[in-house]
């Protein structure tokens, strides 16, 4: 099964969107995607930032790769 990652644009979008109280179904209309893909994004990073994202998720990796070499 293959897929494709939210863009740094479609995270901006979805920032904008909710500041004006869009809810992800809408979000998801809006931007083509399954409202899931906007549901596990919004889960993934409680506290949206669309800048932010990115860094969160590169650090995020990082605790998880170590942790698996911890083990």
């Amino acid at each position: 099964m293959s897929y494709v990652h939210l863009t740094i644009s479609e995270r901006v979008k979805i920032e904008a969107y909710l500041e004006i109280g869009f809810l992800m179904r809408k979000i998801a209309q809006h931007l083509g995607r399954q409202p899931s893909t906007i549901s596990r994004e919004l889960k993934r990073n409680p506290s949206y930032n669309a800048i932010n994202v990115p860094q969160y998720a590169s650090k995020r990796s990082e605790c998880v790769n170590t942790e698996t070499e911890v083990r």
